[in-house]
């Protein structure tokens, strides 16, 4: 996946400048991207470059004019042709990711004041969720809840003086 897909997607809603998709990207975890405005910028003038994208100033009722992206035809088929393309098992690259995967390295009570604090960040994270109205929005609210259950049985397994890996044994 690229960014510049992403931006072609959601240009697809609407005209948008660089800060409106930044904050789109922001406002919507469900999508699977994050980047910030240095990353944006550059993959917009790619696209503008590439005849994917249309640039239109608009006056600005502050500030300097507005630059205004919409998709164009060109857009919508690179945009399409990327959706067809076969989906593949996402691979995360998170450092949150990375330390869970070792938590057994840690003292048992520090192990279970992390699962404590996890569970309190995905339960917030739930609430803030919006609902189900896109398939990626549904699937990220099944994937907090799963994240909550696994929370729960590891803590679970870690109150009861084993863990997760050694039950299965």
């Amino acid at each position: 996946m690229s960014l510049s897909h992403v931006l072609l997607g959601l240009l697809g809603r609407g005209p948008a400048s660089g800060w409106d998709l930044g904050m789109r990207l922001t406002e919507d975890p469900a999508l699977g991207w994050s980047a910030d405005v240095a990353q944006i910028y550059p993959a917009l003038r790619r696209l503008l470059r590439g005849g994917f994208v249309a640039l239109r100033r608009r006056r600005s009722p502050k500030g300097p004019p507005r630059r205004e992206y919409r998709i164009t035809a060109s857009g919508r088929r690179e945009f399409s042709e990327w959706l067809a393309e076969p989906l593949s098992v996402p691979k995360p690259h998170a450092a949150a990711l990375a330390r869970l995967a070792f938590l057994e390295k840690r003292p048992l009570e520090t192990r279970l004041a992390s699962l404590h604090l996890y569970r309190a960040l995905l339960a917030d994270e739930l609430k803030r969720s919006a609902s189900g109205t896109t398939a990626a929005r549904r699937r990220r609210r099944l994937l907090l809840e799963a994240e909550l259950a696994w929370a729960d049985a590891e803590a679970a397994a870690v109150l009861a003086g084993r863990t997760l890996s050694t039950q299965r044994r």
